[in-house]
């Protein structure tokens, strides 16, 4: 079949028009900070309530730290993580508690405290030069096994069954769990004092295997930071996890 010279310029011009409205930059949501990674096509979208901070807050003796518990704390933990390099650090800074007064019938007055609001947000990168033959030999659960490490943080439990969900055609793995980390799971005086709610979100793009670990003190707040927004490549940015996460505690 020959086309006309029209036909071919109208085809040529709706194809160019497709092409630069998927280029187009989205403009970040109200409230929200973009993050972009020329190397890995990659965009984030947070709230402007977190702030970027050094990665290095997370290393340990050159290893990666997971919500609080190091490697020399727990081998386990040390082991699982080793091959992960953090790429983004994310914090909402923790004010001080308030104490409030409130006034009771009859004249009475009694303390109340309203607990501060942390939370964070770390990328990581799995680094497959570092991975041994005995992880090489698994490497079909290696995206699941980087997200359910939350479950395995000594001190946390399950909220959650770890799931698998796409955003457009991207592949995302997902765990949650709440608890009290442990710094050392022999020793319950070195635990967390406040209960702490995480996800793991992990997927496999552009030949890069990245994860996302969330965690806050606030299941309200975990589920808001999980909104986060991520844009691969030229795809429509979405929320990284689009659903919210109940509290298990009775």
């Amino acid at each position: 079949m020959i086309l006309s010279l029209r036909t071919r310029a109208t085809l040529a011009f709706l194809f160019t028009t497709i092409l630069s409205l998927s280029a187009t930059p989205q403009t970040p949501a109200p409230n929200t900070t973009e993050w972009e990674s020329e190397a890995l096509k990659l965009r984030l979208f947070y709230p402007s309530d977190l702030v970027k901070a050094d990665t290095e807050q997370v290393m340990h003796d050159g290893h990666l730290t997971l919500f609080g518990v190091s490697g020399a704390s727990d081998p386990k933990l040390a082991a699982a993580t080793d091959c992960l390099r953090p790429i983004l650090l994310l914090k909402h800074f923790q004010s001080p508690s308030a104490l409030n007064v409130e006034v009771e019938p009859g004249g009475g007055t009694r303390l109340t405290t309203t607990r501060s609001v942390s939370s964070s947000i770390l990328l990581a990168e799995l680094d497959i030069d570092c991975l041994n033959a005995e992880h090489e030999s698994k490497s079909t659960t290696l995206l699941a096994d980087m997200a359910e490490i939350v479950n395995k943080v000594p001190g946390m439990k399950s909220i959650a069954p770890p799931a698998t969900y796409t955003i457009g055609w991207q592949k995302i793995h997902m765990a949650a769990a709440q608890g009290q980390p442990q710094a050392n799971s022999a020793d319950p005086q070195l635990s967390g004092q406040l209960q702490l709610y995480t996800m793991g979100l992990s997927t496999n793009w552009n030949n890069h295997l990245l994860v996302w670990y969330f965690s806050s003190n606030s299941i309200d707040t975990l589920n808001r930071i999980t909104k986060t927004t991520v844009r691969f490549g030229r795809d429509q940015a979405a929320p990284l996890y689009p659903l919210s996460i109940g509290n298990t505690t009775p």
